[in-house]
């Protein structure tokens, strides 16, 4: 799947303000998915343990 950092969200709106994971409690980061599978700007922990949440 592709992806990437999306810089243009986290400069303003929910992503100026930090979140943390409901797993794990680690600092989650917002992502942009392009390609096969889902699309768009989600929200996706820094450890990995599988949580990504659409940030609109």
């Amino acid at each position: 799947m592709a992806e990437k950092k999306a810089k243009t969200a986290e400069k303003g709106g929910e992503a100026a303000h930090s979140r943390r994971c409901p797993r794990c409690g680690a600092e989650t980061r917002v992502v942009q998915f392009a390609g096969f599978g889902p699309r768009g700007f989600f929200w996706v922990c820094e450890k990995s343990c599988g949580y990504s949440e659409r940030t609109r």
